[in-house]
């Protein structure tokens, strides 16, 4: 297995990275319904994703048995401070694309087996920057070592399956909390707020469509990332022609669907 060397300001990158991206609360809800969502997708992101890898490191379900090294940092309970917390970073991410692609807005409350769809689709954009994450924490980084390595660039195959759910679980969780507590009509959402979630995930794409490792892994990523970044701009473009005209009609019928 090669873990090249990393210079520390590499490291320092890669575990200040989550902090980096807009937070939850950008949701746009009444307040004080906005704090609670906050509250709430925070919670469920870094509660349920610190349970999952510690789950797995213990007993290698979901992500397969492994361990981390010490490249994150400080740990507790033999999972990373950091770990967590990029949990609720990349399903918030995925929650904004997924949005975007299904209902051509950011924020969407929607009912009970769309939000089941949608938040599938969420876990499935979190696993596609998996399939590029993973090879290269383990086989560049060295931020982990498989105790039984896969047939995906070392990676277990389950590994993904993993993902899939641990992803759904938070999206769908908080997706069924938003339409339960949700009242009064939203906010309006600002371009940069709906926009920001969009560049941060097109910017992993273009990073492991280019400097991706194993060399092997960029095609996929290229593709598996790419999709959804393809499909989330065309959401946002129309989603913002659709703001323009309401700010230009404001006695626009807003129940139309985006």
């Amino acid at each position: 297995m090669r873990t090249d060397a990393v210079p520390s300001d590499r490291l320092a990158t890669v575990r200040l990275s989550p902090i980096l991206v807009p937070p939850a609360s950008r949701l746009p809800v009444q307040r004080p319904s906005r704090l609670l969502l906050t509250a709430a997708f925070v919670i469920f992101g870094v509660v349920l994703g610190f349970f999952f890898e510690a789950l797995s490191i213990r007993t290698g379900f979901p992500f397969g048995p492994y361990y981390y090294t010490d490249v994150f940092g400080p740990r507790l309970f033999t999972v990373p401070y950091i770990i967590p917390l990029a949990w609720y970073v990349i399903v918030y991410l995925s929650y904004v694309l997924a949005n975007l692609m299904v209902e051509w807005r950011p924020v969407a409350v929607v009912p009970g087996g769309q939000g089941i769809l949608i938040a599938i689709i969420g876990a499935g954009i979190v696993t596609a920057y998996d399939l590029a994450l993973d090879p290269f924490m383990v086989r560049k980084i060295g931020a982990w070592v498989m105790i039984n390595p896969g047939n995906y660039f070392g990676e277990q195959f389950r590994g993904f399956a993993g993902w899939m759910l641990v992803a759904f679980t938070i999206s769908w969780l908080f997706r069924a909390m938003h339409r339960r507590i949700a009242g009064s009509p939203p906010a309006r959402v600002t371009t940069l707020a709906a926009a920001y979630p969009l560049l941060a995930y097109s910017g992993w794409w273009v990073f492991f469509t280019f400097a991706g490792y194993p060399p092997g892994t960029r095609p996929i990523a290229a593709v598996a990332m790419g999709i959804p970044v393809a499909a989330a701009v065309a959401g946002l473009l129309h989603w913002r022609a659709h703001e323009s005209r309401q700010e230009s009609n404001p006695d626009e019928n807003r129940t139309v669907r985006l």
